[in-house]
Parts: structure tokens; sequence; C-alpha cells
């Protein structure tokens, strides 16, 4: 591939990389501008602000009983949070904004490039120089180094070398190109009636909701595309019940997503608007920290149109005033 090439590659992703991190540090500021306000306004007229790090106890001792002291230090805690978070982040953008430059300049980038790999590059043995008569090595651009004068004499050049202690073959240009190359070929399969099945299963599965929405805030980039509290998620963009990744997967796509300024396709099911579900219909789980819902096996059937409807929603995650590039809790869904 021409290095000029190669360099628009590095640059096209670099730029993608910087853009999906300046909208995580907007989020960031946004959300730690909120808790910052909230800390230092009054709650009601004539009483103290929570403050950043004022004491949350009166002069007795006691426990502020003017202000939600639990709420003080639990906000707080986040936006000290937000503090160490956002410093890393603007720290990794600065380094990237320094790689993108080097891009830029394409003879510059050869040279650094040549340079980092004479410096990796094996050394050869020490060799005897009968002149200053010392031991000596080669610097990383084939110099002489412990004698004066080493930089202006090639290290190559020394004619003398002991037998048995320098090799005048090593540091030659004696690499070879020891890279084994694998070739694959592709047979024609047929699929049996259990290969069938098994695919089957696979595009059910898929079809299957892999999350609930657990809540949803006001005002924000999920509210806005019409998310509900209770929402069942099917797919979220290419993502669906066998490659979430625990959600993972929906972490690691909205803030890339939203650094292009793009939206995000939702297929979820929910419950028609005149359905009465049933108090023991659902049992709710706690697994570590987060609710896992399982509907009843007779529920199960999100085709059913009385009982499901299926809608698809446009997300455009963005910072807002919340927590987030979306402003909805999800929650892994079991059915």
């Amino acid at each position: 591939m021409p290095q000029n090439d190669k360099n628009n590659e590095e640059e096209a992703a670099l730029r993608k990389l910087l853009a999906t991190l300046d909208v995580q540090r907007k989020a960031m500021e946004n959300e730690a501008d909120g808790i910052y306000l909230e800390l230092t306004s009054p709650p009601n007229e004539g009483v103290e602000p929570m403050g950043v790090d004022t004491p949350l106890v009166d002069q007795g001792g006691y426990p502020r009983n003017d202000i939600d002291v639990y709420r003080a230090r639990t906000l707080r805690n986040r936006f000290r949070v937000l503090q160490t978070d956002h410093k890393e982040i603007v720290e990794k953008i600065e380094g990237l904004l320094v790689q993108l430059a080097s891009l830029k300049d394409p003879s510059k980038t050869q040279a650094e490039a040549e340079e980092r790999a004479r410096r990796l590059a094996p050394k050869p043995k020490p060799k005897y120089d009968a002149l200053t008569g010392k031991w000596v090595v080669m610097n990383w651009d084939g110099s002489v180094a412990g004698v004066d004068g080493g930089e202006q004499i090639n290290f190559r050049d020394l004619t003398r070398e002991v037998s048995g202690i320098t090799d005048p073959t090593v540091g030659s240009d004696t690499n070879t190109d020891r890279s084994s190359t694998r070739t694959a070929s592709l047979h024609d399969m047929t699929l049996d009636s259990d290969g069938l099945r098994h695919l089957s299963m696979v595009e059910e599965r898929s079809r299957r909701p892999f999350a609930r929405v657990d809540a949803v805030a006001a005002d924000s980039p999920a509210k806005d595309a019409g998310l509900r509290e209770e929402d069942l998620i099917v797919r979220f963009g290419h993502l669906h019940a066998d490659n979430h990744d625990r959600l993972r997967a929906i972490a690691a796509l909205v803030p890339e997503v939203a650094g292009e300024g793009g939206e995000i396709t939702i297929d979820i099911v929910r419950r028609p608007a005149n359905y009465q579900q049933c108090a023991d219909l659902t049992s709710v789980e706690e697994e570590q920290g987060a609710s896992n819902v399982t509907v009843a096996a007779s529920e199960q059937d999100y085709d059913d149109s009385t009982k499901w409807e299926r809608v698809t929603l446009s997300l455009r995650p963005r910072p807002f005033s919340g927590r987030g590039l979306i402003g909805a809790h999800v929650v892994p869904f079991n059915s």
C-alpha cells in the first residue's frame, strides 16, 4: 500500500477517534456543570447551598437538617470522578492531536519511522578498535560509541575483529523474510436439516429482546426519540441478542455514533396501550446490581400483536444536561 494512502487511512481513523472522545468530553463537561450548579445554588430561600467541599455538619457536629446530605455526598463524589475522567480524556485528545499533526508531514513521519526501526533493530556485538585500544559498540545511526569522535566513525569500517568474540556477520543485512503465507480455499457446503434448524434458531434469537429500558431522563435524546420505560430492545443499530457482549457493545457504539453526529436505529417491542398485564407475568431477579427481567413463557410470543407492539425508533446520541449521551438506563433482559 502506498505511504500516502496509509497516512490517509490513519488520519481518518484518528479524526474519527478524536470526534468520539470530544463528544465524551462535552458530555462530561455538561454533567459536571449541572452538578456544580446544583451544589452551589441554595435549595431554598435563606438556605445555604450544599457546597462542593463545605462541611455537611452543623456547628454541633450533627448532619445538616436543611439539605439532603446523602444527595450532597453522591453529587460531590460524582463531580470528583468527572474531574478525573475529564483530565484523562483531555490528555488522550492532546496526544492524538500530536499524532495527527505528525501525519500531515509525510516526510517527517517516514524519517521518524526509519529512525525508530533502526533504534529497535538488533545491534552487532562490540568490536575492538585498534587505533584507540578500546572495545566499542555501534550507535543506532551506525556511528561508534565509547570513543572520542566516534560520531564521525562508521562502526562497520572498523577492521580488527577477534575470532570467537565478535562476529563480522552480526548486524549485516542478513535478515530473511520468515513470514509464512497461509492460504484458504472455500468449499461448497450443503446444509442438512440440522444446519437449517440451527440457522433458524440463530435468526429467531436475533429477533428476541436482549435489553430493557429501566429509566428515561427528561429532555434527553432517548426521550426525544420516543423511548419509554419498560421498552424491550430487540436491535440497537447492528447489535442484537447474539453480539451485544453483555451490553458493552452498546456502550462502545453510542459515543462513536455521537462523534459522527449520526443516528442509531432501535427496534423495540412494548405492550400495546390497551393491554392489561397481570401482576404475575413478570419476575425480577437482582444479579450483580442489575435487574434481569424474565417474561413468563406464555408471554414470549413477541410477534403476537395482541400482546406486543413492534416499534422502530431513531436515536441521535448527543451531550445534554444529564448523564451520558442518550439519557436512558438500560439493563440486561432474559427472555
